[in-house]
C-alpha cells in the first residue's frame, strides 16, 4: 500500500497511522484477504520515418 496512488505524497508519520488502521481493520475480518488483480504490459517500436 505505500507506494499506491495518493499514500505515497503521506508524511511518514500520517502513512503509518493509514497502514495500522488498515492492518486492524484486516485483523479484525479474520487477518487475511485475497485480492485479485492483472498486471498489462504495453510496448512500442519506432520505425523508421516515412
Amino acid at each position: 500500500m505505500p507506494t499506491h496512488a495518493a499514500l505515497t505524497q503521506l508524511p511518514s508519520d500520517k502513512l503509518a497511522e493509514v497502514l495500522e488502521g488498515v492492518g486492524a481493520a484486516i485483523d479484525a475480518m479474520g487477518g487475511s484477504f485475497m485480492m485479485r488483480y492483472a498486471t498489462v504490459a504495453v510496448t512500442a517500436a519506432r520505425t523508421a520515418a516515412a
